[in-house]
């Protein structure tokens, strides 16, 4: 338990004590241990993960050294490299991967390799730039009250041209899917962060389809076309779901039952699929 939790029980006991009475205190020592909590968070340290930021490699910081005598360098020595500004918005955009990341659980460390190579790949980030965006996951790690997702949908939204911003989403993608598979947990943020980011929805779809495959045999399944409305989706898995449930077989013998078991099986895959992709 950290300092700040024990710290704030106290006080919230000693409050509660002076106020008086068993509900006082129970409350004020449950307002005092969310103080604690809050400031523990607050106050954290980086988190020290080797394997998990292993893919981050350490770059020296710049260092200042004092300025030689005479207008150049002494004989063996370079003056210091200062390292460029970082840009903010490499901050929020590195927000939006931990937003989507935290989505299934903690970050892992395929997730971190994703989002450095789109810093290298996509980006083009120098190692300054690397470095930091290092430091900012650690951060927000250590406090992840810091990490404010709608703000940083807005900065992305308004500094990144629309080209830009669906490479962002398109990352974040293969981020969501470097364990294999897709949550719906992480399908909800991913489809929060592309209204927010102010994608069409066309190419939301399509985006998804590139990442999750293709819906059409899904649609089939379910006697519909792939421009089906979400209701004719969930009516058709109903209608579906209900004339071919195995309960309704089982008095016409084990081979009808299977059958309809199979068929029944079938609709309901159909279905989670399509939900997945449209976020039903």
């Amino acid at each position: 338990m950290g300092a700040g939790k024990v710290l704030g029980a106290m006080v919230g006991l000693v409050v509660g004590l002076l106020i008086g009475g068993p509900l006082a205190i129970v409350l004020a020592l449950i307002a005092g241990f969310a103080v604690g909590h809050y400031f523990d968070e607050q106050n954290a340290p980086p988190p020290s993960n080797p394997e998990l930021f292993s893919d981050f490699s350490d770059f020296p910081a710049a260092s200042k050294r004092p300025a030689p005598r005479g207008d150049g360098p002494m004989p063996g020595e370079h003056r210091a490299v200062e390292a460029p500004p970082e840009d903010p918005l490499d901050r929020e955009i590195v927000a939006l991967f931990m937003d989507v990341a935290r989505a299934d659980g903690e970050l892992r460390r395929e997730e971190v390799r994703e989002i450095r190579r789109y810093f290298e790949e996509v980006l083009h980030a120098d190692p300054h730039t690397i470095q930091a965006v290092g430091r900012y996951l650690k951060a927000f790690i250590a406090k992840p009250a810091s990490l404010k997702a709608p703000a940083a949908l807005k900065a992305c939204q308004e500094a990144l041209p629309a080209d830009e911003r669906l490479r962002l989403l398109d990352a974040l993608y293969e981020m969501a899917l470097a364990d294999g598979h897709m949550q719906r947990s992480e399908t909800e943020v991913l489809r929060r962060t592309a209204d927010g980011l102010g994608i069409p929805d066309e190419q939301i779809q399509a985006l998804a389809r590139q990442h999750l495959g293709d819906d059409t045999p899904h649609f089939v399944a379910l006697g519909l076309k792939p421009d089906a409305t979400n209701a004719e989706v969930k009516a058709a898995f109903r209608k579906l779901a209900a004339a071919h449930h195995p309960d309704k077989f089982t008095q016409l013998g084990p081979k009808a039952a299977e059958k309809a078991a199979r068929r029944f099986q079938e609709v309901r895959d159909a279905y989670e699929t399509i939900r997945k992709l449209r976020d039903l």
